[in-house]
C-alpha cells in the first residue's frame, strides 16, 4: 500500500499558535479536488478508517488522546463501531468542505467552529496536522489512475486550509476562555 505518511502536512508552513499565513486553493487545485472527491467519496467509511488506523500505527500518543479508543487492541479497533462512527464523521466533515469549497467564508466558517468544539473535547493542537496526511496516504489507491503530483499537492494543501481554520477556532476559543 506505500509508505505510511508519519510526518505531519500542516505543519511545514509557518503554522503557530498565534496563526500564520492564510493558506489557499488555486482554481486547478479546486478543480482536481472536486473531481477526485467525486471519485472516492463512496469509500469515505474505509478510508476513514485506514485513515485513523494509521495515524494510531503512526502515531500512538493520538490513540490515547481519544477515551474510547484507549482500551482497545489494534486488532479490535480496526473493527471498532465506535472508530468506524468517529471516521464517517471526520470523513462527513471532508465532505462538506467540499461542498462549501468555492465560498471560502462558509469553509473557513464550518472549520472554526469545528476547532472551537474540539477544545471541549481538550484535543490537542498539534494532533490536527497529522490527520491531512494520513487522509491523502489512504486516499491514494483508491485514486491510482488518476493520482498525480498535482492532485496529492491539492490534497495537502486543502488539508493545510482546513487545519488553519480548526486550529484558528482553537486558539480563538481558548482566549475567550482566559
Amino acid at each position: 500500500m506505500g509508505t505510511i505518511v508519519t510526518r505531519p502536512i500542516c505543519s511545514d508552513v509557518s503554522y503557530s499558535k498565534r496563526g500564520g499565513p492564510e493558506p489557499s486553493l488555486s482554481e486547478d487545485q479546486l478543480e482536481l479536488l472536486e473531481k477526485s472527491w467525486n471519485s472516492i467519496k463512496v469509500n469515505i467509511a474505509n478510508i476513514g478508517v485506514v485513515a485513523f488506523m494509521n495515524l494510531f500505527q503512526t502515531h500512538p500518543e493520538v490513540k490515547d488522546a481519544f477515551l474510547p479508543f484507549q482500551q482497545l487492541a489494534e486488532d479490535d479497533m480496526e473493527h471498532s463501531a465506535i472508530l468506524r462512527s468517529h471516521a464517517l464523521r471526520v470523513m462527513g466533515t471532508v465532505d462538506k468542505c467540499l461542498t462549501r469549497i468555492r465560498t471560502p467564508e462558509k469553509l473557513q466558517s464550518l472549520m472554526h467552529e469545528l476547532g472551537e468544539r474540539h477544545v471541549n473535547y481538550s484535543a490537542k493542537y498539534d494532533f490536527i496536522d497529522m490527520v491531512g496526511g494520513q487522509f491523502v496516504h489512504a486516499i491514494k489507491p483508491h485514486l491510482q489512475d488518476s493520482w498525480s503530483e498535482e492532485l496529492g499537492e491539492a490534497w495537502v494543501q486543502l488539508f493545510r486550509v482546513l487545519c488553519y481554520y480548526m486550529k484558528k477556532g482553537m486558539r480563538d476559543n481558548n482566549a475567550n476562555a482566559d
